[in-house]
């Protein structure tokens, strides 16, 4: 069986199809599996970031750590609206230092390898970044990260910190798509993987593709947004919801960032039940109604099966079809196949907006008891 994740989903409908615009019609070599579209996702995370001013960077920004093995990032942030020039960083002038006065080997942090901007740029991060890779013998503790170097004070500055083999991990099992109409999205669990961590405080921030300005308050296991959401589909990419979460373990501070991403959904489009069916010497064709509430480009693949007692149904064979509609209309699926039982249904049904990137219904059966 095929599965549908959020990271895929939209990418499998950018099929040779979506760059027709002229019905298009392919019967598959095999009978294809039947698709299942997962509504739920499993996301955990052992990193955090924070935005930060080139002053704070200079006076020194309180970390916690959790892990032994820590990989501290630090990267400008560029204004694009106001095209502000942000100072390049010099990785030779941060620092990273214990809280405590007394260095003792407990709270020892050692800086094993520093990365310039050149080698971070070679590794595939092109934002300026430059990096420090922290070992210290005591996994939980603070340290406080610092430049001597001179930088605009309302500069922007991204702190990311990746903690591998922390055993502070955070998992949150969400929706990956919002319903249009509701104006939230939902979540079945938000916590630490350990019973030693314990949440303080979270908040939630919107990324939207296009832009919007949406206010997200969490209660009740939903993600409540204070206005609707104006863009549905995946075609400009997908928003996403940046938790920031602040919890203690053992008394000490630990932090967690995580991102959600999830689609906006809205049915534009519905496939029909009355579907009928017709028969030549070499094909049979099957007529879908569709009820089309969004005008776009639509494609409907599903399996031809036929049966004798119709009980058993056999699959015969599988074909997708795609066509531009601007109301309520139909798509007629050809199957080059001899009509050798008595009655036939449409099993594995699947319905894509190809102009939004949307599945609008997966599976279904359509039935009809004869031709």
């Amino acid at each position: 069986m095929k599965h549908f994740t959020v990271l895929t989903l939209f990418a499998s409908l950018l099929s040779t199809f979506s760059i027709h615009a002229e019905p298009v019609v392919y019967q598959f070599k095999n009978v294809q599996p039947a698709v299942e579209q997962r509504l739920q996702q499993a996301l955990k995370s052992d990193e955090y970031w924070m935005t930060i001013s080139g002053k704070a960077l200079k006076q020194g920004v309180e970390l916690p750590f959790s892990a032994q093995n820590s990989f501290v990032r630090v990267a400008p942030k560029f204004d694009v609206a106001n095209t502000q020039f942000v100072e390049p960083l010099d990785v030779s002038a941060l620092s990273l230092t214990p809280n405590s006065k007394v260095l003792t080997k407990v709270n020892r942090a050692q800086v094993e390898q520093v990365f310039a901007q050149k080698e971070m740029n070679d590794a595939g991060f092109t934002d300026g970044s430059v990096a420090l890779k922290v070992k210290s013998q005591h996994a939980l503790q603070q340290l406080t990260l610092k430049t001597n170097q001179y930088l605009i004070d309302d500069a922007k500055y991204l702190v990311h910190v990746k903690e591998k083999h922390s055993d502070v991990v955070l998992a949150v099992a969400a929706n990956n798509r919002s319903i249009q109409s509701a104006n939230k999205l939902a979540y079945q669990s938000l916590s630490f993987t350990d019973n030693a961590t314990q949440i303080k405080t979270m908040s939630a921030k919107l990324i939207s593709p296009t832009n919007e300005k949406v206010t997200v308050d969490i209660t009740n296991n939903h993600f409540n947004f204070d206005k609707a959401l104006a863009y549905f589909g995946a075609i400009n990419g997908l928003y996403e919801l940046e938790l920031q979460i602040d919890a203690q373990r053992a008394n000490m501070p630990v932090k967690r960032s995580l991102k959600i991403p999830f689609v906006n959904f809205k049915q534009t489009a519905k496939a029909l039940p009355n579907v009928t069916f017709s028969a030549s010497q070499s094909h049979i064709e099957a007529k879908v109604p569709l009820m089309v509430n969004d005008a776009g480009r639509f494609s409907l693949q599903a399996t031809l099966q036929g049966s004798n007692d119709g009980v058993r149904f056999y699959d015969i064979a599988t074909v997708e079809m795609a066509k531009e509609l601007n109301g309520d209309d139909s798509l007629s699926l050809p199957f080059t196949t001899r009509a050798r039982y008595s009655s036939y249904r449409l099993n594995n049904m699947v319905l894509k907006d190809q102009s939004r990137l949307l599945v609008l219904q997966t599976p279904q059966k359509l039935f009809r008891p004869s031709i």
